[in-house]
C-alpha cells in the first residue's frame, strides 16, 4: 500500500477502536446502572430461617406467683426498644437421658460418695418415691450432725436434698462461715458436693457466681443469711452469717449468624451473639445450694439441682444450625402488655412498671424441655423481669 493508503486505514481502524471502546463503555455503564435498578427494585435477601425441626413446642414457663395487673412504660437510656434485633435466632436440641438397666447401681454409688449411713455406718437404702425418683433418708446424724435426705431422679440426675440444719447447734454457732473470708469461699464446698456425685457438669461457669457482672442482675454471687426464729433472714455481714446460698449457672450461649436487622432480611450483616441462659425466678438459678456449719466443716445442708444440658453440637448436618424467626422488640412489647409474657419476678408493690432493659436470652426451666429456645427479656425497677418468646408465634 502507498503511504497515502496506509494513512488513511490507520484513521479508519482508530475510529472503528474508538467506537468499539465507546461502545463497550456505554454497555458497562448500562449493566451497572441496570445492576443498581435491579438491586433498588429487588435488594438481596437472606434466606428464610431454615427452621430445621419444624413448628416448635410453646415453652413451658411455670405459673407466676406475682400478681398483676401491670402497665408498663419505656425507660431505657435512649428511651426507645432495641432497633437493632437480629431477625433470626439459633435453636439447639436438648440431650434427653435415656433410661439404663444402670440408672439406680449408678446413683447407689453417687449417693455413697457422699456418706449417707445409718447408724451402724451401712449405706443407706433407696426407696421408690415415683417413677424414676428414689429417697435416701440418714435417720441418725451424721459426722457432721445432720440428718439428711436425698431425693433423687436415677435418669436425670437432678436431686432434692433438706437437712433438720435451722435447729443445729453448729448452725447457729457459724464457725465455718464466719472464718472464711468471704461469701465466694463457700463455692468450693459446692463445687465438691456435687463433684463427690458425680453430675458436675462441663457447661457450669463459675466466673458467673464469683464474679457476677455489676451491669446485670440476672445472676448473684453468693448470698449471706442468719437463722432467726427458724428462718433465714438477709444477713449484711459474714461476721453475722449462718448460711451461704450458692447459685450456679451455665455457660452463655455464644456464636455468629448472619441476620436482618429488626425483621428486615434486606439489611442483613453477620451478628455475633452471646445470649445468657436464665432461669424461672431471677437472679437465681435452678441449681441452687445452701452451705452451714457442721461440726467439723462447711456443709451443703440443703439443694436444689435440676440441670438440663444443651446439645450445642447436634449430630446430624441439617441440624447444625437450626435458625428460626423472632420477633421485634416492639411486637414482644406488645405481647407483654397483653398479658401474653411469664412475669419471673417482682419485688415491688405498685403496678407501673418502667421497663430499663430489654435483651435477648435463652430460658431453661424444671420441667424437661426438648429445646433451648430464646425469649426477649424485660427488665425493670424492684427487682422486675418477664420473659416473652422471641420465636414467631407462626413458627411455635
Amino acid at each position: 500500500m502507498s503511504l497515502h493508503d496506509t494513512t488513511e486505514f490507520a484513521k479508519k481502524a482508530g475510529i472503528t477502536l474508538s467506537i468499539s471502546l465507546g461502545v463497550i463503555l456505554m454497555l458497562v455503564v448500562f449493566f451497572k446502572i441496570g445492576g443498581v435498578i435491579h438491586s433498588m427494585l429487588f435488594p438481596a435477601r437472606l434466606p428464610a430461617p431454615n427452621e430445621t425441626y419444624g413448628k416448635l413446642p410453646p415453652i413451658a414457663f411455670p405459673k407466676s406467683d406475682i400478681n398483676g395487673p401491670f402497665t408498663y412504660s419505656i425507660n431505657t437510656v435512649n428511651g426507645s426498644l432495641p432497633q437493632d434485633f437480629p431477625d433470626r435466632l439459633n435453636v439447639y436440641p436438648m440431650i434427653i437421658s435415656e433410661p439404663s438397666l444402670l440408672n439406680l447401681k449408678n446413683a447407689e454409688s453417687a449417693i455413697s460418695n457422699i456418706g449417707y449411713t445409718d447408724s451402724q455406718g451401712n449405706p443407706v437404702p433407696a426407696v421408690p418415691i415415683g417413677g424414676s425418683n428414689y429417697q435416701w433418708k440418714e435417720t441418725t446424724p451424721d459426722s457432721n450432725g445432720f440428718e439428711n435426705t436425698m431425693d433423687y431422679n436415677i435418669i436425670t440426675e437432678n436431686f432434692t436434698t433438706t437437712s433438720n440444719y435451722l435447729t443445729q447447734l453448729s448452725v447457729l454457732q457459724g464457725q465455718y462461715i464466719q472464718n472464711m473470708n468471704a461469701p465466694t469461699d463457700a463455692i468450693p464446698v459446692v463445687q465438691d458436693f456435687v463433684n463427690n456425685l458425680d453430675v458436675f457438669p462441663s457447661d457450669i461457669d463459675l466466673t458467673l457466681t464469683q464474679n457476677a457482672p455489676t451491669q446485670n442482675t440476672y445472676n448473684t454471687t453468693p448470698l449471706m443469711y442468719s437463722v432467726t426464729a427458724g428462718q433465714l433472714t438477709p444477713a449484711t455481714a459474714l461476721a453475722a452469717a449462718q448460711v451461704i446460698r450458692v447459685d450456679l449457672y451455665q455457660k452463655e450461649i455464644d456464636y455468629s449468624i448472619p441476620a436482618g436487622q429488626n425483621q428486615d432480611s434486606t439489611q442483613f450483616k453477620d451478628f455475633d451473639m452471646k445470649l445468657p441462659i436464665l432461669y424461672p425466678h431471677p437472679p437465681y438459678s435452678t441449681m441452687n445450694f445452701l452451705v452451714a456449719s457442721g461440726q467439723g466443716s462447711a456443709n451443703v445442708v440443703q439443694a436444689n439441682y435440676n440441670h438440663q444440658t444443651v446439645n450445642l453440637q447436634p449430630s446430624t448436618p441439617q441440624a447444625s444450625q437450626a435458625v428460626y424467626p423472632i420477633k421485634t422488640a416492639q411486637q414482644a412489647f406488645d405481647d407483654l402488655k397483653s398479658g401474653k409474657g411469664y412475669i419471673a419476678s417482682y419485688n415491688g408493690t405498685g403496678g407501673q412498671i418502667l421497663i430499663t432493659n430489654v435483651f435477648l436470652a435463652y430460658y431453661i426451666g424444671t420441667a424437661q424441655q426438648n429445646y433451648l429456645i430464646p425469649v426477649i427479656v424485660f427488665q425493670g425497677q424492684n427487682g422486675f423481669f418477664a420473659y416473652v418468646p422471641a420465636v414467631t408465634d407462626d413458627a411455635l
